[in-house]
């Protein structure tokens, strides 16, 4: 099945972001889109990186935080206000919900 226009933009898009990511700091990354595999968008970073780039990789993701989805926001309120209010029976249901959910929607 051909890959779909809209993929391979979103591709070449998101090598060029990383590209201008890593040149804002003084480094000169190749990053180049990779074929797609099952819709997803790949990249490959051609040379190895030199210490300072994976430094710099490293603190970006570990200081990016990903939102949150807007139901995993509610399960949290909705936990949090069951502990607030002493409601065990509550509590224990919504985390059952967002374990079904997480698995669901986020694996």
């Amino acid at each position: 099945m051909p890959t779909p226009p809209h993929v391979r933009v979103a591709a070449a898009q998101a090598a060029r972001d990383l590209h201008d990511a890593f040149r804002a700091h003084g480094c000169t990354v190749e990053v180049v889109p990779q074929p797609p595999v099952n819709g997803q968008v790949y990249l490959a970073i051609h040379d190895p990186l030199s210490g300072t780039e994976a430094r710099l990789l490293t603190a970006a993701l570990q200081a990016y935080r990903p939102p949150r989805c807007a139901q995993c926001r509610a399960y949290k309120h909705a936990w949090a206000e069951a502990v607030r209010t002493a409601n065990g029976p509550a509590a224990t249901e919504t985390l059952r919900a967002m374990g079904v959910h997480q698995r669901q929607a986020h694996s």
